[in-house]
């Protein structure tokens, strides 16, 4: 194996190696090539190269060069010369040789070459590109996913894309019978005929496991990766040799794809490959990397590896694989395992990172758990000590008395009489202070077989238990050492064996869809049964239960509530004739997707909130986006996910509230989250912390009577962590067998904020019910999975369980319903107290406009009928999961009498749910009364406002009519005068014609020649000024132009007067500043235009209230 050519071009410009791989034994150089006679620039390596000036390009040969250089020599009839035969020889030695090889053989060869490339070079970092085609893409598969002993796989590390083109990625039929052989060498350009063992890695996958697991581990390992898959859709021509019964053979030509489009696609729909990009085209097989008449389709092959060479960044793509590195280890997934009997069940739990159990699987992950800790030691040879001698000495005494049990009921009656019946325990040394002396005689207890009688201690002496108790002076002795027995050792703890396992339960943190066909897979590839996971992946199953809104928002994705059975061949209808699948094993598949109850901290949430809106609206770049420092850091574990995995086509499914869920359809929920009831009713409780208190880290008093009264916070607790809103969270479970049940649903991230968190986490409570001396036995997978969907229904609406009052979600909403009813009975009242008095002006009319209260009443109860239908409709959804449970279970009791426990535990989830059914309708119809009640009131309330109006209307007609009859007054009175006015004036003018023609005065013609043009010049600018803007900006413009020459002249006499001005006088004004104050200008006139207009109506309206409420004089006071 060689690299036949590699580009030319100076190490420092290098910024990534692409390496072409081609088919097994195929040329290295005609596979790139457009058309097999052209020039070698039209090859695809050399157009890459000519593009890229940052990237060094490789062509990769499986052969070594001898191997290459091995020919058979063309002969006709002569015989062969002594070098001819050796060069025949040598050639069938090495085709003997690589025919032992399989696709593992060749990822070896593969993976040394550029281990040795790189290293010689000292490039161990820089990233790789490879592009594969046929059965070399297989080749280059196996070696990215192999490890490089106990360290991490360097070259899989660094690599950023892959292309393949053509690649059976789940098998070939063409490429694995024998009748294809030599066609297929013949079309790839083989330098030998694929061996069977080669052949058979590429069967089909459902006769081939190991390709199956192949591509898991491929896709699990190479998250971040560009994948770019080809298909063909063109037939290839396919020379095989045919036979007839009757013997006669001759060769004929069939036309087949030799990689089926199927194929060629690395994902499927049962686990789909999140960065793959799939294309077909309509070539052969050997046409497909050469592009052949594809030009449209080969420049943007190009344009992709181009921008993905272009857009790589060392740093980025370091960020990326450190968070997800991160995300993969801090991620834990618990394997719990039942073992025992049926009566007696125990559990084994290990928690161990997502990374870990990929690699090692579940059972492997149970067995390093048990060596861990050291338990495939033989207990019976730990050694077990001796009972610790006990003594009580004074100081002045000089030795320790000793205490002697002679006999003891317990360890008369013990199976192995194990424990000695005559053990001496010295009592240890109690110090007495010095200047106390004491002296203590001795004192003998024995019991009435004995001589002595008690006199100190009668009860002791007489008690059943303790037969002879002796406590004597001097160094302890033994009466019977013959008697003497050795100390029990200690009894051994039993582990889980094969022959007690029952089934194992594996438990995931988080609801992410990508994850879910890895972790099945992992299952059934342990179990060497691909189809487990298959069957329950399948569309029917998985991907049609999907929600995606129109304008895919994170709160539109979820998995629809069901309930699915898989039944074995055979029994493939229900009880009630609907077709199921069929399960992939002897036993009975089910699949279990349901929404429920639980909370969450409001502060938590608005920084969920937060990430999600910032990832979306990050630039996605390529080949990695960018990481910003404060995610990479953040201890959240979900924050991380959901900027990893929010943007890709297989996104994580983000916790909910309680609106998103019931809304999944709107863009936006942020105003309805911030209007939750239980946020507003547990947020007054953080309100009246004491702000001294809630600085304090230590554990303070919790001090509000609404739900809270009596509960201390925790250690660390802040106010933003006491108020909480609903959430609705996912519960996926799925029984891949009658031994492993894997369930799906978000944890408490050992968020310990509140202190109660661990409380209602499922998780938790499935665990401690399954768990210690008083636990609910769950012997089959089918119990437990009913047992679970108990817990997650009671997980937040079970009372009893929660300490913390602030999670009674139904008391609180009742709570404020009350609340709410008595302020509308209060508002009543005021609303009849306020007509009772005898005097008009008494009356409080600003009560009949102001309705605030009222109407944030009216909300309030709207939003808790809102979230009141939004909770009966998941509990609606919850019976109807909790029926098909109950209807399966009753049939599979039936048909195959298991005997299943679980139908209790559903009975028992289907009373619950029918109580908090009624609970709920209860605060529906509570809710809807009191909101019609105040409608009512609203009504009444406008109605007294309109009359009051129609009152005020009525005194404000009385007043415009005394202010008519004045202004009549006024009218007639100047109607009288004016004329009268202007004579006189007329009259008092000197004139000629008053004084005599010989007078210097004006005559009447001039001076009213003057006064009307003058008068009409002064009232038409005054219009034009009132009504014309451009008649206003000209006099503004004209202004500055004839004034300006006078301010510069102004300034250079008083410079410190125009600095100080400034902007003040017209003209200095800066440009740029002009704009911006004229808009202030404006907006200042307006406001100032609606305050006059306010007060003015303040002041209209005062004086009528005056008017209407005025008492007539002579009124009794």
């Amino acid at each position: 194996m060689a690299f036949v050519y590699s580009s030319q071009r100076p190490s420092s410009e290098i910024k990534v190696d692409i390496i072409f791989v081609p088919a097994i034994a195929a040329d290295p150089k005609l596979t790139w090539a457009r058309q097999p006679e052209s020039e070698a620039h039209e090859r695809l390596d050399n157009v890459l190269f000519d593009k890229l000036a940052t990237a060094q390009v490789h062509l990769y040969d499986h052969l070594t060069e001898w191997e290459r250089s091995l020919t058979i020599p063309k002969t006709e009839a002569r015989p062969l010369t002594e070098l001819e035969r050796a060069s025949v020889n040598a050639f069938a030695e090495a085709e003997k040789d690589v025919a032992v090889y399989g696709v593992e053989e060749w990822a070896d060869r593969l993976l040394a070459r550029v281990r040795e490339y790189r290293r010689g070079r000292g490039i161990d970092d820089r990233p790789i590109i490879f592009i594969s085609h046929s059965t070399g893409g297989t080749v280059v598969k196996c070696a990215l996913v192999k490890k490089n002993g106990n360290e991490p796989n360097e070259i899989a590390t660094n690599t950023i894309g892959v292309t393949f083109f053509a690649v059976p990625h789940q098998g070939s039929s063409v490429l694995s019978e024998p009748e294809y052989v030599q066609t297929v060498q013949d079309h790839l350009g083989l330098k030998w005929q694929m061996s069977m063992h080669l052949r058979r890695d590429f069967q089909l996958r459902d006769t081939n496991p190991d390709l199956e697991e192949l591509n898991h581990k491929f896709a699990v390992g190479m998250v971040g990766v560009k994948i770019h898959s080809y298909a063909e859709t063109s037939d290839t021509y396919l020379t095989v040799l045919t036979s007839e019964t009757s013997g006669g053979e001759w060769t004929a030509t069939i036309r087949l794809c030799i990689v089926d489009s199927r194929s060629a696609k690395l994902g499927t729909a049962h686990a789909p490959v999140e960065d793959e990009e799939f294309m077909q085209l309509d070539v052969n097989h050997t046409e497909l990397p050469r592009f052949t008449e594809q030009d449209i389709q080969y420049d943007f092959y190009l344009t992709e590896i181009e921008e993905m060479v272009k857009g790589y960044s060392a740093e980025d793509r370091a960020a990326y694989q450190q968070l997800n590195k991160a995300i993969l280890t801090d991620t834990k997934i618990h394997v719990h395992q039942f073992y025992g009997d049926t009566k007696s069940m125990k559990i084994l739990l290990t928690k161990l990172p997502l990374e870990a159990f990929l690699e090692l699987g579940p059972a492997k992950a149970m067995n390093e758990r048990i060596k861990g800790r050291g338990f495939n030691k033989e207990i019976e040879s730990i050694k077990v000590m001796e009972r610790p001698k006990i003594e009580l000495r004074p100081v002045s005494e000089p030795e320790a008395p000793i205490l002697k049990v002679t006999a003891v009921d317990s360890d008369v009656s013990s199976d192995n009489q194990s424990h000695s019946s005559d053990a001496t325990l010295p009592v240890p040394t109690i110090p007495v202070p010095k200047n106390i002396h004491t002296q203590r005689p001795p004192v003998s207890i024995i019991t009435t077989a004995g001589n002595q009688s008690n006199t100190l201690l009668p009860n002791m002496a007489n008690s059943p238990r303790i037969k002879a108790v002796q406590l004597n002076d001097g160094v302890a002795q033994r009466k019977d050492r013959d008697e003497f027995k050795a100390p029990q050792r200690a009894v051994p703890f039993k582990l889980p064996d094969r022959a007690s396992d029952r089934f194992k339960w594996i438990h995931v943190p988080f609801t992410h869809p990508g994850w879910v066909h890895h972790v099945l897979g992992t299952i059934s590839g342990e179990k060497k049964n691909h189809k487990l996971h298959t069957k329950l992946l399948t569309d029917k199953i998985w991907i049609s239960q999907h929600n995606q809104s129109r304008y895919a928002s994170p709160h539109s994705r979820f998995v629809r509530p069901c309930v699915k059975w898989l039944r074995p061949e055979g029994e493939s209808k229900h009880t009630d004739g609907i077709t199921t699948p069929s399960s992939a094993s002897d036993g009975i598949q089910f699949v279990v997707y349901l929404p429920y109850l639980h909370w969450d901290s409001f502060t938590n949430m608005k920084k969920r909130a937060d990430i999600i809106e910032r990832r979306r609206h990050h630039v996605q770049a390529r080949p990695t986006p960018p990481i910003p420092r404060d995610i990479a850091l953040c201890p959240s574990i979900e924050h991380k996910l959901i900027w990893q995995y929010l943007t890709l086509d297989r996104p994580l499914h983000c916790r909910r509230t309680l609106d998103q869920y019931g809304y999944p359809s709107l863009r936006h929920t942020t105003v309805r989250d911030h209007d939750q009831i239980l946020w507003k009713r547990t947020k007054l409780d953080a309100e009246n912390i004491p702000s001294s208190q809630s600085k304090v880290p230590l554990r303070s008093v919790q001090t509000s009577s609404k739900g809270t009264r009596g509960q201390c916070l925790p250690t660390g607790c802040s106010r933003d962590h006491v108020a909480k809103v609903l959430m609705v969270d996912q519960l996926w479970l799925w029984v891949v067998d009658y031994e492993t049940v894997v369930t799906f649903f978000p944890g408490r991230e050992n968020d310990n904020h509140d202190g109660y968190s661990r409380v209602s986490d499922v998780r938790s409570l499935i665990y401690r019910d399954i768990n210690g001396d008083y636990a609910n036995q769950c012997s089959d997978p089918f119990d437990f999975a009913a047992l679970a969907v108990l817990h997650a229904v009671k997980a937040l609406l079970d009372h009893d369980r929660d300490r913390d009052r602030t999670l009674q979600v139904f008391r609180i909403f009742e709570e404020y319903i009350s609340i709410l009813t008595e302020q509308q009975n209060r508002s009543f009242k005021d609303f009849r107290d306020n007509h009772r008095f005898e005097k008009a002006k008494d009356i409080e009319t600003e009560k009949h406009v102001d309705n605030r209260e009222d109407l944030n009443a009216l909300l309030e109860l709207r939003d808790i009928e809102d979230e009141l239908n939004t909770i009966g409709k998941l509990i609606k959804e919850q019976q109807g999961c909790v029926a098909d449970m109950m209807t399966q279970f009753h049939d599979l009791n039936a048909r195959h009498a298991k005997g299943l426990k679980g139908i209790d535990f559903l009975h028992d989830i289907n009373h619950f749910l029918d109580e908090h059914k009624e609970q709920v309708e209860g605060m529906l119809k509570s809710a809807r009364a009191a909101k019609q009640a105040y409608n009512e009131l609203l009504d009444m309330k406008q109605k007294q406002a309109n009359v009051i109006e129609a009152h005020l209307a009525r005194v404000q007609t009385n007043v415009a009519a005394n202010q008519s009859r004045t202004v009549m007054i006024f009218t007639i009175f100047t109607i009288i005068f004016l004329p009268l006015s202007f004579f006189a004036s007329v009259f008092g003018i000197n004139t000629k014609e008053w004084n005599g023609p010989d007078s210097n005065y004006l005559s009447l013609r001039n001076i009213f020649t003057y006064m009307l043009t003058i008068s009409l010049a002064v009232i038409v600018i005054a219009l034009l000024a009132a009504f014309s803007r451009p008649a206003r900006n000209l006099a503004m413009k004209s202004w500055r132009l004839v004034a300006l020459p006078f301010v510069r002249l102004y300034e250079g006499k008083h410079p410190v007067k125009a600095k100080i001005r400034g902007n003040a006088v017209p003209g200095l004004a800066d440009p740029e500043n002009t704009a911006v104050d004229a808009q202030i200008k404006r907006e200042n006139k307006r406001l100032s235009t609606i305050s006059r207009q306010q007060s003015k109506i303040d002041r209209e309206t005062g004086w009528m209230m005056k008017m209407m409420f005025k008492q007539p004089k002579g009124s009794a006071e």
